[in-house]
């Protein structure tokens, strides 16, 4: 039986909660984007495939010693899954303790998070879910769960 959307989503973050790049990469389509939510200025705005996902990895890790996300929230969709996450860390460098709430919405392609949207809130993160299943032609064949 396959998972859920949103234990598809949960798996996601345990993996990043364990330092687990390789079994998150499992997780993701090979035709994957990972949108930022424009928070973080070192990071692009998109990444794509399997190994701009791998950079988006260690360039989230790299500056923090220590590094948490936790779903307080989540909702399966038809085409995916949105959470609520809060994102804690400790700087590397600076020992600056973050501590911070945000929106995450995950798109569904055969069983694979084929798009992570990153947004301030669950709400932001709801509507991006919504217009990436409008324009793109990745959900015309989407896990219905």
């Amino acid at each position: 039986m396959s998972p859920t959307n949103s234990e598809l989503l949960l798996t996601g973050y345990d993996t990043w909660n364990h330092d687990d790049p390789d079994a998150w990469i499992e997780l993701l389509h090979p035709d994957v984007e990972i949108h930022t939510s424009g928070v973080f200025p070192d990071l692009a705005p998109v990444y794509r495939g399997h190994k701009s996902a791998a950079k988006f990895w260690r360039q989230m890790h790299e500056p923090w010693e220590r590094f948490r996300i936790d779903v307080e929230h989540v909702e399966d969709e038809s085409e995916g899954a949105v959470a609520a996450i809060r994102f804690r860390a400790k700087g590397v460098d600076s020992g600056v303790e973050v501590d911070m709430r945000f929106g995450m919405a995950m798109q569904v392609k055969d069983g694979l998070a084929i798009a992570l949207l990153n947004r301030r809130t669950m709400d932001e993160a709801r509507e991006a879910l919504r217009r990436e299943v409008r324009q793109s032609p990745k959900s015309a064949e989407a896990s219905k769960r």
